[in-house]
This record gives C-alpha cells, structure tokens and sequence, in this order.
C-alpha cells in the first residue's frame, strides 16, 4: 500500500546523508523508530478503509439505515469479500464481512482474509444519532503482495459511535452524506509477518463524508486528554515498549489521493526508547501543501538511548 510503501523507503533512505533538509546528528534512524511509525501508519489507515467500507454497506441495508423507498444506487459490494446477512433482521442486527484470501484488492494492492461482524447494539437504525455498533475481528489479515507478503493480523473489537446520526436518503438521492463518529478501540492484537505482536487502543472522532457516491474523505482527530495532549492511540509496541500517540492536527485522507497518502495531519508518538513524529501532507521542501494531493512527509526522530536525532523529507509512492 502506499503509505507502507513510502514508510518502507524511509527505512531504506534513512542509511543516506541527508544535508539539505534535515538537523541531524545521525546518518540513519533507530530501525525501531521506524518500523513504530510503519505500525502506526498502517495499522491506522487499514482502520479508516474498514470503516469506510462498513459504513457503506450498512447504508444498504434495512437494518442498519437504508430506506426502502430509496433507490438511487446499486447495493454496495467490498473487493474480495461475501457478506452474510442471514441475522440482519434480529433485535440486534448483525452481518459478517467474510473476505476470500485470495483476491488481489487495488489501491494499494492487498490480499484479505478472516473476518469482521458488525453487530448493532444501541439504535434502532446506524442512522439514528447516537447508534452504536460493534466490529469483530477474526484473524483479519491484511497482505501486501509488493512488500515480500508482508501482513498484518488484526484480532479484537472496535465500537464506532454515531454521533450527529445520517441522512442515508439524501445519500441515495444525490450521492452525498456525512456524519462525525467516535471510535474506541481496547487491546487489539495485532500480529506481524515476523510473529511479533502489538497491543493497540485508540480514542478517535472522525469526520467522515462521501460525495458522487464513490469519494469519501475523513478527518480524524484524538478523543482523550493525557496531561493536556490530544491523543490518539496508545498501547505495547511490537517492540514490548509502552507508547503513546499525540494527534497535534487531525489525519486528513481519503479516496481522492488514497487512504495511504493523507493530505494533512501531524502526531508525534512517544516510547520508553525513541520518539518518532511525522508531519503529513508536505511538498518537497518539507512544507504543508494547501491543496491538491501532497508530495509526501516529513520524518522526525529521536533515539534517547544514543541521544541521535534527524529528520528527512520523503516522497509517498
């Protein structure tokens, strides 16, 4: 995927001198430093697509939202999955997102198996403010087919929150609809390809919207306080450390320039060893575009052990 890509190349560019866009007092980056920012990246714009995706499927059904005298579009399908909708109808609705294993999805190019259901557990509809449902993940693993099949395992739930509720007729209608939710998600696994795991939490509100049925956009922002910063997730690296997310200007992304190459946004995530912040969205001179889609970002690092820092600015793919 792209973000993962570009996330790669810094890894590999980080053994270059750097002279003329960083301050530096090293020639490379704690590989750690790296691979964290890799984790956060992907773990965090896999968890956008999902959502996307789920949001959409249950505009198109009665229990989740849908009008019935709606009829504007076709139902919504997900590359490379079946959906099981055999227990849509009971007092809790819920479907199961079933992906194949095999199917190559583009943009960027993913392989995904296991499963997620979505159960709706407050609300009589998802469109109804203050709805809540439930996301499951069963041995859900995304692989990268480019990246030596490099995967990430995602078990656990996630709770999306419909907080300003959604006018789903007006979707159907004229292609456009929005709504802010509020995601919680506690001690997700996460495995990777080299069997290591991570533990995640994340406190997110996002600004989700779609226009012309088929361009969505979210701007996610942290959702809890720590010591007066706006945080964003938290949890055991893959490393075995604590850390910590700070979302300093909300994650800007979308289908236009893709989920991987996000317009805007800046965090800094802090471990018991190294800090390592990227400011999204910039030119090639390392500054923040105002519009279009972005050349890439800006890398920053410092390892406390060795007391090295630098930063670099890197293209996405």
């Amino acid at each position: 995927m792209k973000y993962h890509h570009f996330v790669l190349a810094a890894m590999m560019a980080f053994t270059l001198v750097f002279t003329s866009c960083r301050k530096a007092t090293s020639t490379y980056a704690d590989s750690n430093a790296s691979q964290h920012n890799q984790d956060i990246s992907n773990v965090k714009s896999e968890s956008d697509n999902v959502n996307t995706e789920v949001n959409t499927v249950m505009a198109q059904m009665p229990a989740f939202g849908k009008n019935s005298s709606a009829n504007a579009v076709q139902a919504f399908s997900i590359c490379g999955a079946t959906i099981d909708s055999s227990h849509a109808s009971g007092s809790q609705p819920y479907i199961i997102i079933n992906f194949d294993g095999t199917t190559i999805c583009p943009n960027p190019n993913r392989i995904r198996s296991g499963s997620i259901k979505v159960q709706l557990v407050s609300g009589a509809h998802w469109s109804d403010a203050g709805a809540q449902v439930v996301m499951t993940y069963t041995n859900y693993k995304v692989q990268y087919p480019a990246l030596n099949n490099h995967y990430l395992v995602f078990n656990g739930v996630k709770y999306l929150t419909d907080v300003s509720g959604i006018n789903w007729l007006n979707y159907y209608l004229t292609g456009a609809a929005s709504l802010t939710e509020r995601e919680r998600t506690y001690n997700m696994t996460v495995t990777f390809e080299n069997g290591f795991t991570a533990s995640w939490n994340c406190a997110r509100l996002t600004t989700w919207g779609v226009s012309s049925y088929s361009v969505f956009t979210a701007t996610v922002n942290g959702d809890t306080t720590i010591a007066g910063k706006t945080i964003d997730s938290w949890g055991i690296t893959r490393f075995g450390t604590h850390f910590t997310t700070q979302m300093i200007q909300p994650w800007v992304s979308g289908t236009t320039c893709g989920w991987w190459n996000p317009t805007s946004g800046n965090y800094t995530s802090v471990t018991d060893s190294f800090t390592v912040s990227a400011l999204l969205g910039v030119n090639s001179a390392g500054n923040q575009q105002n519009s279009g889609c972005a050349y890439g970002f800006k890398l920053s690092w410092n390892y406390g052990p060795t007391n090295t820092s630098g930063n670099a600015v890197l293209a996405y793919w």
